[in-house]
Order: C-alpha cells, then structure tokens, then sequence
C-alpha cells in the first residue's frame, strides 16, 4: 500500500507500507469450526447488532476525511474521490486486502436496494452518490476537483510534462563513441 507525499519540490515521493500475510484457504465455512467456536445467533440478534452498526462506515468515512484536512487536503473531497475511483475500477478480487479495501470504499456494501432505513440513507447519500458516480463511469477527479491527488495524477510544477507513452525517436541522436 503507498500513499503520496507532497513536497514543495515537486518531487515524487510515496509512503509505502508492505503487508505480508499468511493464512489458511477454507473451502467451506464448517472448516472453521475446526479453528472457531461459531456462535449461532438468531436473526432478531442479527438485526440488532446491524441496527448498531449501520453507521460503522460513516465513522470511517469522517476519521478519513479529518486526517486528510489535517494534512492540509480537502478531507471530504478525497475520500469521496477515493470511493467514486475505487467504485471504477474495483479491487475486490486482488485477495484479502482488495476486498477489504473494497468494503470500507463501497458505502452501500452490505445493503439490499429494498431495505428501508430514511435516517441511514440520509447519513451516507453523498458517499452513495459518489460510488453510483464512479460505477457509471463519471469523471471522479472533475467532479471532486477540490481533492487534487489520485490516479488521474497529482500536482505537477506548472509546464511539467506528463509521461508521454509515444515512442522516442532515436534516429537523429549521437552515441556517445561519437561524441
């Protein structure tokens, strides 16, 4: 996982922290009780305890957002940049850290389209709007524009070129046995 650092020099420079993980691939979910004691809970219990949590990713969201605009960024901005770009092109299949990235970035993770709860979907209508953005393919860095850093590139000194993908033309250039 890397995370951009900005400097005055213009200089690019990365965060970068490794994870390495190891674990067993359960084929099925009895195999866990082998490792877990599996507590059966009872759907008016489920309920409850999804009652409680349902604002779990809004939390998240503006932890998220605080710690960005301490860091001199517009917090909202970039974390609502960084849930329309992931609902683009998504990581949930790059193993466990994708998908868990996945979840904490799709703020209707989890959700039925049916489920009736006004006061939760009033809390996370502008993060939902912004993944429904990103699924339909919007421009995420136009659209959060106060958020300059993401994958459509970051701030570059004025006149600074983008990394060109065209070839270079080496045919009127000296060798150095030339020279």
């Amino acid at each position: 996982m890397a995370v951009p650092i900005h400097n005055e020099d213009h200089v690019n420079l990365a965060f970068g922290i490794n994870f390495q993980y190891q674990y067993i691939q359960f084929q099925n979910v009895s195999e866990l009780s082998r490792y877990y004691f599996i507590k059966t809970v009872s759907r008016e219990q489920r309920d409850l305890e999804l009652k409680e949590r349902s604002d779990e990713r809004l939390v998240f969201y503006k932890a998220a957002a605080d710690m960005l605009q301490m860091k001199g960024m517009n917090g909202i901005d970039c974390v609502m940049r960084a849930i329309c770009e992931a609902a683009q092109y998504p990581v949930s299949e790059e193993g466990l850290v994708g998908e868990i990235i996945h979840i904490l970035l799709t703020p209707d993770y989890g959700r039925s389209p049916f489920e009736v709860d006004t006061e939760w979907y009033d809390m996370m209508s502008p993060y939902i709007d912004a993944a429904v953005a990103g699924r339909q393919m919007f421009n995420c860095a136009s659209i959060y524009s106060n958020c300059p850093e993401g994958q459509e590139g970051g701030k570059r000194a004025a006149g600074t070129p983008r990394c060109s993908t065209k070839p270079m033309d080496i045919s009127n250039t000296r060798g150095i046995a030339d020279a």
